[in-house]
């Protein structure tokens, strides 16, 4: 970068501001020329690496080998199972209505090497969530019935002892007493002729 080029980018920058920008801005190219490694050095290191274990391997006695040997099937019988055991769990948290979103905090500290355990409290997390749903479900089943009325009810509950109507309640009185009166001036016409 250049002094004109910070110029055009801060117009209003003094000298002594330019010059800080662009001692920072060769100390960061600097640093970053350090730690960028060439592909082919990096290969080169990498081969060394590999002759130096071949070299370290040579010098083990033939019990060191085996135990070597051992610990790589250990790690890598270990890795499996984890692996097995987390797919297991996911079936299990996926049978019980869960999506990866909803579980993929949780999975690493459900999730070890025995089958078992993992296999447990994943069941036990499932149950307890499944539980939690149905009471949830029924309270707002009950909520809801509360609130609704019966047909030809007053309460959601049918008790009876409330002073509300229904609609159709209201509107039956209301064409009785229409009829009724209709009758009685019906009645007064006819007797007015008799």
């Amino acid at each position: 970068m250049t002094r004109e080029q910070v110029k055009e980018q801060f117009p209003d920058a003094t000298d002594e501001q330019i010059t800080a920008i662009l001692n920072i801005n060769g100390t960061d190219l600097t640093a970053a020329k350090k730690h960028n490694v060439d592909p082919k050095e990096l290969k080169r290191l990498q081969e060394r690496d590999a002759a130096y274990q071949k070299l370290l391997d040579a010098d083990l006695t033939d019990a060191e080998k085996i135990q070597k040997a051992l610990k790589e099937a250990d790690d890598t019988k270990a890795e499996y199972a984890k692996k097995t055991n987390r797919l297991d769990v996911e079936k299990i948290l996926i049978s019980a209505g869960l999506n990866e979103e909803d579980y993929a905090g949780l999975i690493d500290g459900i999730v070890s090497e025995d089958a078992e355990k993992s296999k447990a409290m994943a069941t036990t997390l499932s149950n307890m969530l499944n539980k939690q749903k149905e009471a949830t479900e029924q309270k707002v089943k009950e909520e809801l019935m509360d609130k609704t009325k019966t047909p030809g009810g007053t309460g959601g509950s049918g008790s009876g002892g409330g002073d509300e109507k229904t609609d159709a309640e209201i509107f039956a009185e209301t064409m009785v007493k229409e009829s009724a009166s209709d009758a009685k001036g019906a009645e007064d016409i006819i007797g007015a002729y008799k």
